[in-house]
């Protein structure tokens, strides 16, 4: 019986030692049954974790193109809106300007005798306060059909304009329909008081037509300067009598520097009017209703001398246009489109001969 006994205890250590050695090698699990150990059963291991790696991708839109500079940004819901076309007085005592520099793009036109008025055109871009404000003329009513169907702001204008402005294709917002949106500013005398907000324009707008298609075409990084194209440093203006303005390129800043009188021409901020260029479309004047008492109307319908300034070169070239409703096309000597710099534009609108190259 004692050698049963010795028999049995020594079984019994023999398969502790076994389950010990197996629970250190592996983590086994061992299930006795009974006072015997069956040393050949399969053992369960977990397998090792498997990691699998996925690289996350990341996709950049593209920028939205502005229409009317060709600047790519991010401009929210900005480019789905119209355009507005806002005139400007550009009398002595209407400076300093506020919101030109806002601009998309402005045009220079002829009226009085040898002087000149501002049309500032909102569409990526806002302005907080815009003005001074002045009145329609005719010209105007061909300028703002570049645009689609704009919404379009002024202190009104004579009755045989305001009846222009009731047939032509854009959505008045004028001071005429209403004073919202304008202010009279203190400090300034009238006429040349009258200031507005772009915001609050467009808000007064009864409909919100579609956006402007663009009105010129532009340089990518990279692309070659248009054909015919050469170095020149700027352009002086003149609208039947002396100088009304000048253009001097500023390769530093890449852009055309204007000045007015001699000194430059800064907003109510004290920054210089700089765009990226200059477009000059030399046109015919006539009187707005046949009389030699109406004001000058702008003939910005049928071709004529374009000078295109660009990142400090002079493309001379035509514009076409074959009618109102028909976009306007500027074309370099070989026929082939002009393109400009992207950024903000200034279109000046001249007599023939009104235009110096520096």
């Amino acid at each position: 019986m004692l050698s049963r006994a010795l028999d049995t205890t020594r079984k019994r250590a023999a398969a502790a030692a076994v389950a010990l050695a197996l629970v250190i090698g592996g983590g086994a699990v061992i299930v006795l049954a009974g006072d015997d150990v069956d040393a050949s059963a399969p053992s369960t291991t977990a397998p090792a974790p498997t990691t699998t790696t996925t690289e996350a991708t990341t996709t950049t839109a593209p920028q939205a193109i502005a229409p009317l500079t060709g600047l790519p940004g991010d401009y929210g819901d900005r480019l789905d809106r119209p355009a507005l076309f806002v005139k400007i007085d550009n009398h002595e005592a209407a400076r300093p300007h506020a919101g030109i520099n806002q601009a998309d793009l402005v045009i220079e036109e002829r009226v009085e005798s040898s002087l000149s008025r501002l049309a500032a055109v909102f569409h990526s871009t806002d302005a907080e306060v815009v003005g001074p404000v002045r009145s329609t003329r005719s010209t105007d009513l061909d300028l703002a059909a570049l645009f689609g169907r704009p919404i379009f702001a002024s202190s009104g204008g004579n009755d045989h304009v305001l009846g222009a402005l009731r047939q032509a294709n854009v959505v008045d917002v004028g001071h005429n329909r209403g004073g919202a949106g304008f202010w009279r500013q203190s400090g300034r005398r009238a006429p040349h008081n009258l200031f507005a907000n772009t915001l609050e324009l467009r808000a007064k707008a009864p409909e919100q037509p579609a956006p402007p298609l663009p009105l010129f075409t532009y340089r990518a990084d990279g692309d070659p300067l248009p054909v015919g194209a050469v170095p020149a440093s700027g352009v002086a203006l003149r609208f039947g009598g002396p100088e009304i303005a000048r253009f001097s390129w500023d390769p530093a800043r890449g852009a055309y520097l204007r000045s007015m009188g001699g000194v430059p021409h800064v907003d109510v901020d004290g920054v210089q009017v700089a765009p990226a260029n200059v477009v000059v479309l030399e046109i015919q004047y006539r009187f707005s209703d046949g009389s030699r008492e109406s004001s000058p109307h702008g003939v910005t319908t049928g071709e004529g001398r374009a000078l295109v300034f660009t990142a400090g070169h002079l493309v001379e070239g035509r514009w076409v246009r074959p009618s109102p409703d028909a976009p306007l096309q500027l074309l370099a000597a070989d026929g082939t489109p002009i393109a400009l710099t992207p950024g903000q534009t200034f279109i000046e609108l001249p007599p023939p001969g009104g235009a110096d190259v520096l």
